[in-house]
């Protein structure tokens, strides 16, 4: 939202007096201005503070902070607007007239479409008299500030300030310390299914499991949503650091009871330690947060330590992010495009478009390494549908110049998937390019399936619109056969992980010939991609599967080669091996 669509709301009448009139304090402020300026204030604001809006309007609100306002309770401010998230603090903050007041703050991004904050929009609760009213001390304020509601566990506050006070302990000089960081996997598909009151229960189940396995004094905290850090202090005998976190493993993984149900909880587990990794207490979190998150990148099981090759790795994709955009807009990314073969005839059959960047910095970056940032930014909207854009072009162009008409699918990331514009987009596109839609594949991943009614209605308006759906990487999720069946999907693509091994393997022979089994049962056409021998295309031929893709056709060839084989195509569509 640009400033003008902000202001013509703010200079509604109507809404003007109602958000006035709200008896709490409401203040905008702007993170894309220098030093994050308030925007708007209304009249709660005025009244509980004491200033005017002229006073403050286009200055950042730290007028309101003195010598008694906590630090860690405006590092969770900080935090807040840095990571672009919702949080809540009851911080000691100052009025006009240098009184204090008790500021129960609650801030919150206003985002784009791209997933970036526009605005911050803080609400203030002026909680003071209804602490004296209740004989509230500001000890009983601060231990609010300190725990988390739901589960009793520390917030990020209260287990800051128990970092500080431990490792100021003596005892300190000579023993070891460790941080823990562990997040569940797949929580939010747990909240989704189950719904949020038993996401809940789960969530004070793995806190009571935690609290029964360590020590009473233990400070544990619940960081955010299911993000939890456990400190050991004071550990004579770092190995003792890797049996309590074998302990917490084997603890966590028992089998959990939700709705009736037994469900086991995947997580990953991430360890710094002082004083190897650090010193100080934030990088010590910050260390142990990268080596959770490269242990559920990696989907590594058990405890997995900082090393500082991960930090390598953060300013690599700190790099990668900071490029994408401009990479877009100065042309660097461009289509390759993958054969598809029908295993019977040896006709082509398709074309699948995949996505190659060539930096004039680092050279050729791999897919691998930058569409994950890309999806963890919410920037891969914008480059998908570049890449929706493109491949569709670039196959009215073929048409158009007479060359065989065949399908060109493109592959859809879950978050592309999922937002709210992304039916009209893919409309928008064919409409645009002129590209009639049965020349086009849309490939989604087994990862969207575990949210089978959100999905079903966007497949099935494709579907009427004549594009075709295939289920990528069939294998590599958690797919239910239930879906399968339920969802207008046509085309099942086995991952390559299923093709290596045969026909060498007898165990992955058999498995593949069910898949192929199951997927024609299902009236689907079935594609094995990564074929990469003569052995495996023949037996792929020999079981039925209908399509083959790999190495052992093509690799995924630029432009101007795959013109160069549509010219070599007979009026049949047969294509000779040697022909690439």
């Amino acid at each position: 939202m640009s400033n003008s669509g902000i202001e013509s709301i703010i200079d509604s009448a109507t809404l003007l007096r109602s958000i006035d009139k709200m008896g709490i304090g409401l203040a905008i402020s702007d993170p894309n201005l220098e030093d994050n300026p308030l925007v708007y204030v209304n009249q709660g604001f005025e009244q509980i503070t004491g200033y005017s809006r002229e006073e403050v309007l286009m200055r950042n609100c730290r007028f309101l902070q003195g010598e008694e306002t906590d630090a860690a309770h405006l590092e969770v401010i900080r935090q807040a607007i840095k990571d672009g998230r919702t949080d809540t603090v009851t911080i000691k903050n100052y009025k006009k007239d240098g009184s204090t007041f008790w500021n129960q703050f609650i801030i919150c991004p206003v985002t784009s479409l791209e997933g970036k904050p526009t605005y911050f929009i803080g609400l203030q609760f002026d909680v003071t008299k209804e602490m004296e009213e209740r004989g509230a001390s500001e000890e009983r304020i601060k231990l609010l500030s300190n725990f988390d509601p739901l589960t009793g566990l520390l917030n990020n506050n209260g287990f800051r300030e128990a970092m500080k006070k431990q490792f100021q302990a003596p005892e300190m000089e000579t023993h070891t310390a460790a941080v823990i960081r562990l997040n569940l996997n797949r929580f939010r598909y747990i909240n989704e299914s189950y719904g949020e009151s038993i996401g809940n229960e789960l969530l004070k189940e793995v806190a009571v499991r935690l609290k029964g396995t360590l020590a009473p004094d233990t400070p544990i905290c619940r960081s955010f949503a299911d993000d939890f850090i456990v400190l050991l202090s004071s550990i004579a005998d770092p190995l003792q650091v890797h049996a309590i976190a074998n302990e917490l493993s084997d603890t966590l993984r028992k089998p959990y009871i939700l709705s009736g149900e037994e469900i086991t909880l995947g997580f990953a587990m991430g360890i710094s330690l002082y004083p190897d990794d650090s010193l100080d207490s934030a990088l010590l979190l910050k260390h142990a947060e990268l080596a959770m998150k490269e242990a559920k990148i990696e989907v590594l099981n058990g405890p997995h330590y900082f090393d500082y090759y991960l930090l390598d790795k953060l300013l690599e994709r700190v790099n990668i992010e900071k490029k994408l955009p401009r990479a877009l807009a100065d042309g660097e990314f461009e289509l390759h495009y993958q054969p598809k073969i029908d295993a019977a005839t040896r006709t082509l059959t398709g074309l699948e478009a995949l996505i190659r960047w060539n930096d004039p910095e680092l050279g050729r970056i791999s897919p691998a390494s930058f569409i994950p940032i890309a999806e963890d930014t919410g920037f891969i909207v914008q480059l998908g549908e570049w890449v929706l854009w493109e491949a569709c072009r670039t196959n009215k162009k073929w048409q158009d110049a007479g060359y065989p008409k065949l399908p060109v699918s493109v592959n859809v990331s879950a978050v592309q998937f999922r937002h709210p514009h992304f039916v009209h987009m893919v409309r928008n596109v064919l409409e645009q390019t002129e590209l009639a839609p049965e020349y086009l594949e849309l490939e989604v991943t087994e990862s969207l399936l575990n949210n089978p009614v959100m999905i079903k209605e966007k497949l099935n308006s494709l579907k009427k619109r004549g594009i075709s759906l295939s289920l990528d990487d069939f294998g590599t999720g958690y797919s239910s056969i239930y879906y399968l069946k339920t969802l207008p999907l046509q085309v099942l693509k086995i991952d390559r992980t299923f093709i290596q091994e045969t026909p060498s393997s007898e165990r992955d022979s058999s498995l593949l010939r069910s898949i192929i089994e199951l997927g024609k049962s299902l009236g689907m056409t079935v594609l094995a991609e990564g074929v990469e021998t003569e052995e495996q295309f023949n037996f792929l031929q020999e079981i039925g599967c209908d399509q083959i893709q790999g190495f052992y056709y093509s690799r995924p060839l630029d432009e101007q080669s795959i013109e160069r084989l549509l010219m070599s195509v007979d009026n049949n569509n047969t294509i000779d091996k040697q022909a690439f």
